[in-house]
């Protein structure tokens, strides 16, 4: 296994292609990710979030002019891509939802870390198939995020450390079966979903939990580690069952306090924030982390 990223992460969503204002988008992309990197943070760059068509993480980087530093840089990458024969060059125009112009484009940026995951689909998404990355479709009928590891274990070997989501609010058993496969496929890191400390009396948040801590004893027996997402928007709280796929009743969600709850049951774990908008609310967090 990987060794430990002894770092938090952040996450930055990418802009949309059909952005009513680009521009504003981009800077604030840019304004974040260099937050980011001067707080040490591992930047997490989102891959067509929602469904919605984004720009990728490789080409954002290189439209904007960005430092790369490769401990500090993960992109994700989904299911949700077409793949053709072409490869990446440097200077030369792509279509970067292409799979492999998007991993080749990351290796060529220095990239390391791949977060892989099924992901969200749309109209506008054409979705791998299984004989794309070279399984047979009478048996393989739908590529997923193992097929995806797979893949990339495959045709790019020992270039990336990957990661792989485990989401606490399905099914436990179900879930960690799909842990087990992901790991046997080349997962070497698990982000969770928005961990959620104070339960509203909704039992499956008490379930949840339950199995969160199942699911890290696991991990922790096998050497593998696991970073807590943290969800650091109360304004935004509103879309928590959406982000977990499930309509829990997440109660009076206040996000410091929940993150100082995770500090206190989670001591010494490393911590994804997602929806951190600006320095103040950064700066916020890494005190209660760090």
């Amino acid at each position: 296994m990987a060794d430990t990223i002894g770092k938090h992460f952040a996450e930055i969503l990418a802009p949309k292609h059909d952005s009513a204002d680009v521009e504003r988008d981009l800077a604030k992309f840019q304004e974040r990710y260099e937050l980011f990197l001067e707080n040490d943070c591992v930047i997490s760059i989102t891959d067509n979030p929602m469904g919605h068509l984004s720009y990728t993480g490789p080409e954002l980087i290189d439209a904007l002019d960005l430092p790369v530093n490769p401990n500090n840089l993960m992109v994700h990458v989904n299911t949700f891509h077409r793949k053709t024969a072409d490869r990446y060059e440097s200077g030369k125009e792509h279509n970067e939802q292409d799979v492999d112009i998007l991993l080749q484009h990351a290796l060529a940026i220095g990239v390391k870390y791949l977060l892989c995951v099924s992901g969200d689909g749309s109209e506008r998404l054409p979705r791998l198939r299984p004989e794309d990355l070279g399984y047979d479709p009478s048996v393989i009928k739908t590529v997923t995020s193992v097929q995806a590891l797979e893949y990339i274990r495959k045709a790019y070997p020992g270039m990336f450390t990957m990661a792989v989501a485990f989401n606490h609010y399905e099914p436990f058993k179900d879930e960690m079966e799909k842990l087990e496969r992901k790991l046997a496929a080349g997962a070497e890191l698990i982000i969770t979903q928005p961990v959620v400390m104070k339960e509203s009396g909704d039992p499956r948040l008490r379930d949840a939990n339950r199995g969160l801590r199942e699911m890290l004893k696991f991990a922790d027996s096998e050497g593998v580690q696991v970073v807590l997402e943290a969800w650091m928007s109360q304004k935004m709280a509103g879309l928590l069952p959406e982000c977990v796929g499930h309509d829990i009743d997440f109660g009076d969600f206040e996000p410091y306090s929940n993150l100082e709850a995770m500090r206190e049951a989670f001591p010494g774990r490393y911590i994804y924030l997602s929806m951190i908008f600006g320095p103040q609310s950064m700066q916020k967090a890494l005190a209660i982390v760090e």
